[in-house]
């Protein structure tokens, strides 16, 4: 019986890498933007939910199938209603993104399309590439459009909250902040610079105030505003300051890998060139893998001793988010209404139903993989 439930397991692996695409976009007013493109470019494949239904009715397991989940620039769209749909189902997706982020204080699909600049498709496309690496798991790519630009005073991103406290501020001077300055840098991230993050009327429209800079999963900042002041004004290992627009999780900062702890930089750690190395306990962003002892102290990794298979401390599950009543067409979607089993799978055990590509839950489906789905759900049944 083990050895089946190991076939069973590995069989199930196996079909669901086979159907989930690379990256994930949500659907938003029905529209490609320009990271969609880019992501085609990168040679990346890429799923848009054909509505917001398909993305309610997703797992955390669905959500933890794809190397990245991309949320797009809505073309300098104002209104936090958008991405009410990232709110609302924040405890679904919030587990599985466990990889690099790319948070983005800017508009970079309105300035690819209207003003064909190439630090705006630079952007996006380095970005896109350091949430893509599949390293720990599943990334995100998630611009801020305008939708905090008029607010002065700092502004929680709630659909943010279960990964951390991200505080952001718009209403920046007059003109527009223009001058950026990167202050991190990553081996796939080769396309944008200083001279073409700047100038674009209008540069910078959100800053980050505050986020986590902490532990394995802490940010850096990846690009300021350079030379701005106010709340969120920072020094950096360049001797440069600002305020940062542009946050990473998985980058590294300007100053890392000199093998100096610099706590002043938010580091825990620095190894030198072992930092990231299999073995060393210190990441690639200067943080310590296993949590921090005392600045330059890292905490060894304390698996137990016992040789009986473990379980990840991270379990995806098949919960989804309940849609709000009012953004289900006007019909409240309640407990208990969902399915108890995905439509694939209903598929497979009512054979008079025919499998369609709209049954996937935002994963692409091909009729030559059935077979496999039904011996998946045949092994199921038999152990219900």
């Amino acid at each position: 019986m083990r050895a089946a439930h190991y076939a069973y397991v590995a069989l199930a692996m196996l079909v669901d890498l086979a159907l989930a695409e690379d990256v994930l976009f949500p659907h938003m007013h029905g529209l490609k933007y320009s990271e969609y493109d880019q992501a085609i470019k990168l040679g990346l494949t890429a799923h848009v939910c054909k509505d917001e239904d398909e993305w309610y009715s997703m797992t955390t397991a669905d959500f933890a199938k794809y190397k990245a989940i991309v949320i797009p620039d809505c073309l300098c769209n104002t209104s936090l209603s958008t991405i009410q749909f990232l709110d609302d189902t924040k405890r679904v997706w919030s587990p599985a993104v466990t990889g690099n982020m790319v948070l983005i204080g800017t508009d970079p699909s309105f300035h690819a399309k209207w003003f064909d600049l190439p630090g705006a498709y630079a952007m996006m496309q380095d970005a896109l590439s350091l949430v893509s690496m599949g390293k720990n798991g599943t990334g995100m790519y998630f611009s801020l459009s305008c939708y905090y630009q008029s607010n002065a005073a700092p502004m929680p991103i709630e659909a943010l909250s279960e990964i951390g406290n991200f505080q952001v501020r718009g209403n920046l001077s007059h003109p527009c902040l223009n001058n950026a300055h990167l202050v991190a840098k990553s081996s796939v991230m080769t396309s944008l610079n200083d001279d073409i993050a700047s100038n674009w009327n209008c540069s910078v429209h959100e800053v980050f105030s505050e986020y986590p800079r902490s532990g394995p999963g802490g940010f850096e900042a990846l690009a300021i505003a350079l030379n701005a002041t106010g709340i969120g004004a920072r020094s950096f290992a360049d001797n440069t300051s600002g305020i940062p627009y542009i946050i990473a999780r998985g980058a590294t900062p300007l100053g890392c890998g000199n093998n100096i702890t610099e706590t002043e930089y938010n580091e825990e750690c620095d190894d030198g060139a072992a930092n990231g190395t299999p073995g060393d306990l210190c990441s690639s962003s200067c943080k310590c893998l296993h949590g921090m002892i005392a600045p330059g102290i890292c905490r060894s990794n304390i698996t137990s001793s016992s040789s009986s298979p473990t379980q990840s401390s991270t379990r995806f599950t098949n919960s989804r988010a309940i849609r709000p009543a009012n953004r289900v067409f006007g019909i409240a979607r309640q407990p208990g209404n969902e399915p108890a089993f995905r439509p694939i799978e209903w598929a497979t055990r009512n054979p008079s139903r025919h499998a369609t590509s709209s049954d996937s839950d935002c994963s692409t489906f091909s009729p030559l993989w059935l077979p496999l789905w039904a011996a998946r759900n045949a092994f199921r049944l038999s152990n219900d």
